[in-house]
């Protein structure tokens, strides 16, 4: 039986903020995961950058006595890399004297160093995206060669890393596969997720809106297929149709933009309605109940969040069956899933749930039921037991 003896490092590229009063706020990814691990730890330290300010994206508060930021400082300028002294290694240290195990999330850009610098008998990584593309994409600028390169070394620090120790967990079983083929090391499955049990619409079978209203809701990013979404959209609003899409996400983004001007080439910009970043909470559930199918057409995945989100508040959904979606979520089960940059296949993909109201029922109710089984909460106990269980030989 697992008791809140364990204290545990965790490290992220995520931003954190620490408010005046002691508050540490984080993105809702992270912070209602690290709030959820927090019921069932002794400890939980947090190795993270700060924000001299709080961002938007920042909207997560945790303020629980077990729970502490161990502050890598701000994140340096080249400037300021080459004339000053990195906190790094000394925060490391002072963090590892007072934990049990290191916990990083995702490829970093000092996962290197923060798994060298702490000093824990325990070492864990928990993989939630590919480790590499299986796109073959051809950098088309200096920026894209610099990623291409980065993400190369990363991969390569993580092979060390994972054949010196480290216990190797991923967020889907897919991943689990691709850690074991490509790292040569055995790794478990541990789902992760954002959203509480008791955060759960209730289960509602909703009519289909006049007009049509689409949903997206996630990064604006060339490799989320957004491209093929406006094309579809332009084919689904042929006349005699008429279908919204409401984005959700961070227009600041560089390809916002470039999708502006494709959505006035087709002639879909009155059809298209931006949110902007909205924080986690009801506004953001909101945008899923209100919607009659959720849509995310992305060329590469780990398994997103947004997915759990949808099925929890009663939306169907329409993925590409990429990354670890398909082996979390069953096609014609939960979910319709379609092959990635494919306009076609998004187009009758929406009519088909469009025109069957019994396709559409028993996709939302076998969907929130599924959901229900990888709350954050459970994902919580799941990590917990995991690590008590290798670390420790708890059963």
């Amino acid at each position: 039986m697992i008791q809140k003896s364990l204290s545990l490092l965790i490290h992220h590229h995520h931003l954190s903020y620490l408010g005046e009063d002691g508050v540490i706020w984080l993105s809702s990814v992270i912070g209602r995961w690290v709030d959820a691990l927090a019921d069932h730890l002794g400890q939980v330290g947090l190795l993270l950058y700060e924000s001299q300010q709080r961002l938007p994206q920042q909207d997560t508060p945790i303020n629980r006595s077990n729970v502490r930021l161990y502050s890598l400082g701000a994140r340096r300028t080249l400037r300021k890399r080459v004339f000053r002294r990195s906190p790094l290694r000394q925060v490391c240290k002072q963090a590892g004297k007072l934990a049990d195990g290191l916990l990083i999330r995702g490829m970093t850009p000092h996962q290197s160093k923060i798994w060298r610098f702490t000093p824990v008998d325990h070492k864990a990584f928990l993989l939630v995206g590919r480790l590499k593309s299986t796109n073959k994409i051809f950098p088309r600028s200096l920026v894209e060669v610099v990623i291409f390169l980065l993400r190369d070394l990363r991969f390569n620090e993580l092979r060390r890393i994972a054949n010196n120790g480290t216990l190797m967990l991923a967020n889907s079983p897919e991943l689990v596969s691709e850690i074991e083929q490509t790292l040569n090391v055995q790794a478990c499955f541990v789902p992760t997720n954002s959203i509480r049990e008791n955060e759960f619409a209730s289960l509602h079978v909703r009519p289909v809106s006049n007009p049509v209203k689409l949903l997206y809701v996630g990064r604006l990013d060339s490799r989320k297929g957004l491209r093929e979404l406006f094309e579809a959209l332009a084919i689904l609003n042929q006349p005699g149709n008429c279908c919204y899409l409401d984005i959700v996400g961070e227009t600041r983004e560089p390809v916002y933009s470039e999708l502006v001007e494709l959505s006035k080439c087709l002639g879909i910009e009155d059809s298209i309605h931006w949110h902007g970043l909205v924080p986690y909470g009801s506004k953001l559930l909101d945008y899923y109940q209100q919607a009659d199918i959720f849509v995310l057409p992305s060329y590469s995945e780990g398994f997103p969040h947004v997915i759990w989100e949808a099925m929890a508040n009663s939306c169907p959904v329409i993925a590409t069956s990429v990354g670890g979606i398909s082996a979390l979520i069953e096609h014609e089960e939960h979910v319709l899933l379609i092959p990635p940059k494919n306009i076609n296949a998004i187009v009758n993909a929406v009519k088909r749930l469009l025109a069957d109201d019994m396709l559409r029922v028993k996709f939302v109710e076998h969907a929130y039921q599924h959901a229900l089984e990888f709350s954050v909460d459970t994902c919580a106990r799941k990590l917990v037991h995991v690590l008590y269980q290798e670390w420790h030989g708890y059963v």
